[in-house]
């Protein structure tokens, strides 16, 4: 017996898995959320959202650029997000049209319930048909401000501190030796595969540089992104802490390992 069309587009929604949204409902207007991912595939982005209710805020830079692009948004039944991307007169010049999936299996959560962990959609310009995929994860949350980030550590202007961590940074991926030494703050202690030595000033620590600068350790400070850092008390964090800055973006800390 042949099935009738009306079956068969039937059975076939019984096969295909269905897209289940999570229900991501923070309301913590003082409170930062920091993720990473691309947009494209190729393009890599840093965001920082402040969720308070339906309303969201925030800021996100690309990689390459590392400058600040304002964010104004709303949240649509707990599942969807809308962004529009603002320029420096607030004019909308892009979107994002975005859902927070309940199940993400690529993602470093695995298998996991999720619910404002992972989120994806598209971004496209204004008055553009092209959109381009968008995919965040979240990295982990702070307390406080988008103008104030560091406020915590005695930071009243963010770009002070990232100036510096910047050019630490910078100075690392190039290996320009004598700069990186002039960013870090002495007497420093530094976990090396020597053991444990104390450093009191930058001549110190160019003796032991390559020891300290591993090309793995140098690799995972260019991996990692030096604006809109996660702060806490003993300062702002570089990566997964590698390495540890000031209120004045000066080196407090390098973790090797």
């Amino acid at each position: 017996m042949i099935l009738s069309r009306v079956r068969i587009a039937a059975l076939c929604l019984l096969i295909l898995p269905l897209q289940v949204f999570a229900a991501c409902s923070k309301s913590q207007p003082g409170w930062l959320w920091n993720y990473n991912g691309d947009i494209g595939g190729k393009y890599r982005i840093r965001m920082t959202l402040v969720f308070a209710g339906e309303e969201i805020s925030g800021v996100y830079f690309y990689a390459s650029q590392l400058k600040d692009i304002a964010l104004r948004g709303r949240m649509q039944d707990a599942t969807h997000v809308l962004l529009e991307e603002l320029d420096g007169s607030g004019k909308v010049v892009a979107r994002i049209e975005a859902e927070f999936p309940e199940k993400d299996p690529d993602s470093a959560f695995g298998d996991s319930e999720l619910q404002c962990e992972v989120i994806r959609g598209n971004w496209s310009k204004t008055g553009s048909d092209t959109k381009l995929p968008i995919y965040l994860q979240m990295e982990g949350g702070t307390a406080g401000s988008i103008k104030h980030r560091y406020a915590s550590i005695g930071v009243r202007d963010p770009e002070t501190l990232h100036r510096n961590s910047q050019a630490f940074w910078l100075a690392v991926k190039s290996d320009d030796r004598k700069a990186a030494a002039s960013l870090v703050r002495y007497p420093i202690r530094v976990e090396t595969s020597a053991g444990r030595k104390r450093y009191a000033s930058a001549d110190e620590l160019l003796g032991d540089y390559e020891l300290i600068f591993t090309p793995r350790f140098r690799e995972s400070i260019a991996k990692a992104l030096p604006r809109n850092m996660f702060v806490r008390d003993q300062g702002a964090m570089l990566g997964n802490g590698q390495v540890w800055f000031g209120a004045d973006g000066k080196v407090t800390a390098l973790n090797t390992f």
